[in-house]
């Protein structure tokens, strides 16, 4: 018995010396608080995962970890996830986390944002308080009081554009029949989109004072018919109107690996809200939209899903208002088609195992499609509908960079390019990426973010958590901006503005082709 006892206890004692221990702090990333109560887990893809809850101080400990990588996720509610706000379609890119065992400690802070507020009124061309309805896009939408006050609770952080809606209009008529009315306004009184100014909700701030005065313009009727992919009127298709900014499409949040976060440098307005409430079309196909303000417009349609694959047909069309009533728009509807290809290395060969792409396809209405690498084999197929599109590709996992697109034997790269159903596969070339290793000085953490120097494209960011040294890999070639910042939010700082603002406290680094370059940096503290 003894002999069976004392076994158990060299068993649990050599398990002990093979795993680690994970401890430290969630805190609200706004005050520096801990934060109690807050569920813990700590987990490895497809592996062992582990989960804990903070105690009145925010601290936790988790003991018994297997060593290998492991990213982790902090929930609380009432609580925004930091990492997952950063990347919600790809999970697997929050940072990660190496436990090496042995009876070693790793200690982590770890943050929540809290919720905002935003607060303020609406009023009419008059000056008077007018009954609105409030919109900050993705369903996020409040009404107005008879004082014309509004309130936006439970926010997260990031930027947002704020449009009102009048609840009731009274069109005049002016000279030659000319139409005025009251229409949705942006913050602060803009009718135009581009104009629209947007506003960066903090963790945890409570934003007041953001006042709309509705604008009174000309306005007119929009009507057209959707025509089915056989040529029908389409019945029960939605139609959207939505405002067009050429160049605006929003920057799209990529991923991550183990070593940096990537993400699309913004040279557009995001996240602007629709403006007129989507209709439905009749049995005759035909769609009608009575008090639209003038400026560049784009329908978008969608027929009824058809098939077993429940597959819907999507069409657009892009219009000017400012010279009477378009009575005769048409929207053709299309069905998607299959667009096959692969991504290869230089010599032909498939990519290493691991290596993992996001592909985006943007036409000049905006996204029109997403796909990526499925197959070890580096296959892959988009589901892509008939038009012009730009193909664009970006390298989420593994030390790779795109290298060019190719459509056949074309080399499409940046541009956009006329798609069909006899279109010849996408080929994507993949060369060996590059390293940049360093160290950041007097400081005990930061997050250093790299750049382009054209100010276009795709950007870089790694943390160098709880240590002095950081490591960005998967780098293409070029000419670059360094800089370690104290705090760093993709969402509402990787834009060009800001970014350009950041380039006299930068220092330049040109990267070579699969080199290894060293770089030493000071952190630099942003106002807040």
């Amino acid at each position: 018995m003894r002999l069976v006892v004392l076994s158990a206890i060299l068993a649990v004692l050599a398990a002990g010396q093979d795993t680690g221990t994970v401890e430290g702090v969630v805190v609200n990333k706004a005050t520096g608080a801990g934060i109690a109560n807050a569920s813990v887990r700590f987990m490895a893809p497809r592996s062992d995962h582990y989960e804990t809850i903070t105690d009145e101080n925010g601290v936790f400990q988790i003991t018994l970890v297997k060593p290998g990588d492991y990213s982790a996720l902090v929930e609380k509610s009432g609580y925004f996830s930091v990492d997952t706000e950063l990347f919600p379609p790809f999970p697997g890119g929050r940072p990660k986390y190496h436990v090496i065992g042995g009876g070693e400690s790793l200690r982590l802070r770890l943050e929540l944002n809290p919720p905002a507020v935003l607060k303020g009124r609406v009023i009419g061309p008059d000056g008077k308080p007018m009954r609105s309805s409030l919109d900050l896009g993705k369903g996020r939408t409040v009404n107005t009081d008879a004082e014309g006050s509004f309130t936006f609770e439970n926010l997260s952080p990031g930027p947002y554009t704020l449009l009102a809606r009048p609840k009731t209009t009274e069109p005049t008529t002016a000279h030659e029949g000319t139409r005025t009315e009251v229409v949705p306004t942006y913050y602060p009184s803009a009718v135009d989109p581009a104009q629209a100014q947007r506003i960066v909700v903090g963790a945890g701030a409570e934003l007041t004072g953001y006042e709309i005065r509705l604008q009174s313009v000309p306005v007119y009727r929009v009507r057209g018919v959707v025509l089915s992919p056989d040529g029908k009127p389409a019945v029960k298709a939605v139609v959207e109107l939505q405002p067009h900014i050429p160049g605006g499409n929003p920057g799209i949040f990529l991923g991550g690996t183990s070593s940096r976060q990537v993400f699309s440098i913004r040279t557009g307005e995001i996240g602007l809200p629709e403006t007129e409430d989507p209709f439905v079309t009749r049995d005759d196909g035909v769609f009608e939209f009575p008090t639209v303000p003038a400026g560049d417009w784009t329908l978008r349609a969608e027929g009824d899903p058809a098939g077993s694959e429940g597959v819907s047909s999507v069409g657009s069309a892009m219009f000017s208002l400012g010279h009477g009533d378009p009575d005769d728009l048409k929207i053709q509807l299309a069905a998607p088609f299959h667009l096959s290809g692969s991504a290869v290395l230089t010599d032909g060969s498939p990519p290493p195992k691991g290596v993992m792409l996001a592909i985006s396809l943007y036409s000049e209405t905006g996204r029109s499609g997403s796909g990526g690498i499925t197959e070890p084999s580096g296959t892959l197929r988009l589901d892509v509908m008939p038009g012009a599109h730009e193909i664009r590709a970006d390298v989420m996992f593994g030390n790779y960079y795109v290298d060019s697109i190719l459509l056949g034997s074309t080399d499409v790269t940046a541009q956009r390019v006329e798609l069909a159903p006899a279109s010849p596969p996408v080929k994507i070339i993949l060369k060996p990426a590059s390293t940049i290793r360093g160290t950041i000085e007097d400081a005990e953490g930061g997050t250093v973010v790299l750049f382009p120097q054209s100010i276009t494209g795709i950007a870089y960011s790694a943390s160098s958590g709880a240590g002095k040294t950081f490591a960005l890999d998967g780098i293409p070639p070029g000419d670059y901006y360094a800089i370690a910042l104290d705090r760093f939010d993709p969402r509402t700082m990787a834009d060009a503005i800001r970014l350009r603002s950041l380039i006299p406290l930068a220092t330049s680094v040109k990267v070579q082709q699969s080199s290894a370059s060293p770089v030493q940096l000071k952190v630099h503290h942003l106002a807040d």
